[in-house]
């Protein structure tokens, strides 16, 4: 049955639910133009490089993409990749860095304190440096050796939506053209077809989903904790989402592994909580299976988020996902669920603050932050 999805959003500006629905259209556009550009001059000099690791940086949303990608980029690459939170990699560099290694600053707005020391770092160490951002002006993008810009310009929104997709569906096509045998990358046809294919997919689900979110929400509302988990790439999805959700709905929200969360913290699951599991067609998809039923058991509420043709299990809700989508780039459609659900929930239960805004507009918040972040970074410009 269609919802007036407008019911609870009584205040313009829309920020974030426009920037979720911009994702497929900015998908598209990452696979031409100007990053197709950017690509071409990465692989270039990697192959001049001779590169053979990479280490990926970022803070945030930004960091959540690095590990999302990671293990797509290990399978095909097969070169050593690791992820670091930008500002920690700074006072602890004990990763070998040399000049056969392409450090990634992953940030949206090429603002964030403390970037460009660790760019000065990298390149002292003859690294080559790359910064996945959208802004081509921005400080890092200045700094660094080489772009790989994002489309959609400057964001207003707080949440990272849409540069979060973009960011990840960026290093995905470069992935793909770094790849120097083709038939030593496993399932690489697959998993070729499938990125090319993500943004229909992405247009096609949000248009289906969101008839249904605010069914979810209500299902939501009440519960005293949520729980997101997920296992190898959308371990990233399930920090991000507890993130989005904490920021939206000051709903205490927690994300975890999922082998993790079975060994200890799943002993405090209550009836007063909800889990939202991950599970992508994997090799793991059992387990996860497994856990969500377990929790459906217990008591919580339960949201599974699965592809479309496998057999349901005990489960409040099944969030029906496409059934084509291999594993490792599962996490760019994976998370879109999940804002619009962080999204509505957030303009229903009025715990956290208004999702389009967060706490920008209050002024306990714009004195409190200025100690730790620039504010041109989140004050809203009015």
């Amino acid at each position: 049955m269609a919802v007036n999805i407008n019911t609870h959003r009584t205040q313009h500006p829309y920020h974030v639910w426009e920037s979720i629905h911009k994702i497929p259209e900015l998908l598209t556009a990452c696979q031409a133009g100007d990053t197709n550009q950017d690509i071409e001059k990465i692989v270039q000099q990697f192959k001049f490089r001779s590169i053979t690791k990479f280490i990926l940086l970022g803070r945030g949303s930004s960091y959540f993409a690095a590990l999302a990608v990671k293990p797509l980029m290990e399978k095909l690459l097969q070169i050593p990749i690791s992820c670091h939170v930008t500002n920690e990699f700074d006072s602890y560099p004990y990763e070998v860095c040399d000049a056969h290694t392409a450090v990634f600053f992953l940030s949206h707005s090429g603002k964030s304190e403390g970037d460009l020391k660790v760019v000065d770092f990298a390149k002292g160490k003859k690294a080559f440096t790359i910064a996945v951002t959208d802004i081509p002006e921005s400080d890092l993008a200045k700094a660094v050796d080489q772009l790989l810009i994002g489309p959609g310009g400057k964001k207003i929104e707080h949440p990272a939506t849409r540069t979060y997709s973009t960011a990840i569906y960026r290093i995905l096509l470069l992935t793909l053209a770094l790849i120097q045998n083709p038939a030593s990358a496993p399932d690489l046809e697959q998993i070729n077809k499938g990125i090319f294919a993500l943004p229909k997919q992405v247009d096609k689900f949000i248009k289906t989903f969101e008839e249904n979110v605010l069914y979810i929400t209500e299902l939501l509302r009440d519960c005293k904790n949520l729980i997101i988990v997920g296992f190898g790439p959308n371990v990233a999805n399930a920090e991000e989402a507890a993130m989005a959700f904490n920021q939206s709905t000051g709903i205490p929200s927690q994300g975890y592994e999922m082998e993790n969360y079975i060994h200890g913290p799943i002993q405090a699951l209550t009836p007063h909580a909800a889990m939202i599991c991950l599970a992508p067609e994997g090799a793991l998809q059992e387990r996860m299976l497994g856990l969500t039923t377990a929790a459906s058991i217990i008591g919580a509420k339960t949201i599974l988020l699965a592809p479309e043709d496998i057999e349901t299990t005990k489960v409040d809700y099944f969030v029906k996902m496409p059934a084509d989508i291999p594993d490792l780039i599962s996490p760019v459609i994976y998370m879109v669920p999940l804002w619009l659900i962080g999204y509505h929930l957030g303009l229903v239960t009025g715990g956290g603050a208004h999702p389009d805004r967060l706490s920008m507009d209050k002024p306990e918040f714009q004195e409190g932050l200025k100690y730790i972040m620039k504010s041109d970074k989140w004050i809203s410009k009015k």
